[in-house]
C-alpha cells in the first residue's frame, strides 16, 4: 500500500461523505477505497471512521489525521507545481469542461496549435451543457456562463467574454408566419426553447419585462435548436457567439433593438495557492487567442 494514495482516498471519502462518490472521483471502486482505509487504520493503530448504513463520521483521531494529511498533500501538490513552474514546461493531463457549442466553435479549433506548442500536455475534454457541482469538481478548468454564485468557494474564476442573447429566425419562417414587430408579438409565434436557459419559456430582455413564450420544440442542446431554426421551424433566442459563420448565413436578426441582459462567460478553476502550470499555460493561450473574437469590453 501507498501512504499518499491511501491518504488521498481517506480525504475524498471524508469530503464526499460517501465511499461510492469518492470512488467515482478517483476512478476506483468502493471496495478498493475500503481497503485503503483499513490499511491506514492498521498502520496507525487507531480507528479513523465510524461507518453505519446511514452516515460516515470521523473519530477524534480521524479528524486530526484528516487535517494534517490534507495539509501535507496540499503542500506536496504545491511543491510539485512550484518545481514545474520553475522549469516552465506544462506537463500532464489537463481536464477541461466545455459546452458542445462553445467548445466546438472556439476551444477545439485552437487545440492543434496549442498541443504542438506544449508537446508534453494532454487534454481531456468533457462536454457539460448543464453543469452540476458534482461533475465539475474533478476538472482543472471549466468554461461557463453560470454566475460565480453557482459555484462553491473552492472555485476561482476570471472573465473570458461578454455576450447577449438575441432573436434569430430563418427567412423561410418569417415569410410563412410574418415578422414580429413588438415583443408582445413573440407570444403568437413558435419559439424554440432551450434547456440551456434557466427558464426556457421566459425570454428576458434588457429594459423590458420578460415575455412568456411557447413552442413545439424543447431542446437539451442549443445545437439542436439552432439547426431547427435554420430549417425554418421557429424563432431562436441565442447568443451570436453560438452561431457558426455558415449558420449565420441562414438566419436573420428579429427585433434587433432588443437583447437579453449581458451574459458573461467565465473560466472556472480550483482555488489553489499555486495554479498548476498546465492550467496557467492553457488559460493564457486561450485568452490571447480569443481576445479579438470574444471581447471583454462593455
Amino acid at each position: 500500500m501507498d501512504w499518499h494514495k491511501c491518504a488521498q482516498s481517506f480525504i475524498h471519502i471524508v469530503e464526499d461523505q460517501s465511499f461510492a462518490k469518492a470512488a467515482r472521483r478517483l476512478y476506483s471502486s468502493s471496495s478498493a477505497l475500503s481497503k485503503h482505509i483499513s490499511w491506514l487504520e492498521e498502520q496507525l493503530g487507531v480507528q479513523l471512521l465510524r461507518r453505519t448504513t446511514r452516515r460516515l463520521s470521523l473519530t477524534a483521531e480521524g479528524e486530526c489525521f484528516y487535517q494534517r494529511a490534507k495539509q501535507l498533500l496540499d503542500d506536496w501538490a504545491d511543491l510539485k507545481e512550484s518545481i514545474r513552474n520553475t522549469y516552465n514546461q506544462p506537463v500532464g493531463i489537463l481536464s477541461i469542461g466545455i459546452s458542445v457549442v462553445f467548445g466546438s466553435l472556439y476551444i477545439v479549433p485552437l487545440l492543434p496549435e496549442l498541443l504542438e506548442k506544449f508537446s508534453r500536455l494532454k487534454i481531456n475534454v468533457k462536454t457539460l451543457n448543464y453543469p452540476l457541482l458534482s461533475n465539475i469538481d474533478t476538472l482543472d478548468l471549466y468554461f461557463s456562463h453560470k454566475s460565480p454564485d453557482f459555484f462553491s468557494d473552492a472555485m476561482d474564476h476570471r472573465m473570458i467574454a461578454h455576450t447577449h442573447l438575441q432573436i434569430f429566425a430563418a427567412p423561410s419562417y418569417l415569410a410563412k408566419h410574418g415578422t414580429p414587430i413588438t415583443l408582445a408579438d413573440l407570444q403568437d409565434h413558435n419559439c424554440l426553447l432551450s434547456m440551456g436557459h434557466e427558464h426556457p419559456n421566459k425570454w428576458e430582455f434588457a429594459g423590458a419585462a420578460p415575455i412568456t413564450v411557447q413552442g413545439n420544440l424543447i431542446a437539451d442542446n442549443n445545437s439542436i435548436a439552432v439547426k431547427a431554426a435554420t430549417a425554418g421551424l421557429g424563432l431562436l433566442f441565442t447568443s451570436p457567439l453560438a452561431l457558426s459563420p455558415e449558420q449565420k448565413k441562414h438566419l436573420v436578426p428579429v427585433l434587433p433593438n432588443y437583447h437579453s441582459p449581458r451574459w458573461t462567460i467565465y473560466a472556472y478553476y480550483p482555488k489553489l495557492k499555486t495554479l498548476p502550470l498546465k492550467t496557467q499555460a492553457f488559460l493564457s493561450y486561450i485568452e490571447k487567442k480569443l481576445e479579438d473574437t470574444l471581447p471583454i469590453s462593455e
